[in-house]
């Protein structure tokens, strides 16, 4: 009896082993002494039994399981790509140390960076320590109604954040007007001082 068990185990383990992913066929019959027998060929007054068997492709590994992620982890962010790096920032116009003597004169400020001015980052121009309204990350700004006196620009590159990337220099330019005295007769223009004319006796 326990031949028989060996045998049947040894015929289905020899089965799967040989199997791919696959449903096979197997025959069963009892000779003329009892003896229990297996083969994959049908004979005389054999019967079937169905065997499926899963396994991996010939000569291949097992296919690993997909990793799932631990419950109540976070699932992996994509690495955030780099901020532009700036490596210049300057104000151009005016020059440093410019007089303007118009009352009414306007000043053209004008800007440039290296690299250009990312969609992400922010552009600002500093007057006198006040912030000056205009264009986002505009190149071109006209200051006007300026008072007497000296003044001084700078600008700056910000992150979303407000974080300071980069700054210029200061720019340092003077507001002044023209004198309204009239000047001073000199040289041949000055008259010497009227002298009495004395009476005759």
């Amino acid at each position: 009896m326990k031949t028989r068990i060996l045998v049947l185990a040894s015929c289905l383990l020899a089965f799967a082993s040989q199997a791919q992913e696959s449903k096979k066929e197997l025959w069963t019959w009892r000779d003329a002494n009892g003896v229990v027998h297996f083969s994959d060929t049908p004979g005389p007054g054999a019967k079937r039994v169905d065997l499926v068997v899963t396994g991996p492709p010939s000569g291949g590994a097992p296919a690993a399981a997909p990793s799932t992620p631990r419950q109540g982890s976070a699932p992996a962010r994509p690495a955030a790509a780099p901020g532009v790096i700036y490596t210049s920032l300057e104000i151009w116009q005016p020059e440093n140390g410019a007089s303007f003597f118009e009352a009414d004169a306007t000043v053209s400020v004008r800007l440039r960076s290296e690299p250009e001015v990312s969609a992400d980052d922010s552009l600002l121009l500093f007057l006198d320590g006040r912030l000056v309204e205009g264009a986002v990350n505009s190149l071109d700004y006209t200051l006007s109604a300026l008072d007497r006196g000296a003044h001084s620009i700078t600008a700056q590159i910000v992150d979303a954040k407000g974080k300071e990337k980069i700054r210029s220099a200061p720019v340092v330019f003077h507001m002044k007007q023209n004198t309204i005295i009239a000047p001073r007769a000199v040289g041949p223009n000055l008259r010497p001082p009227n002298r009495p004319t004395p009476r005759g006796g």
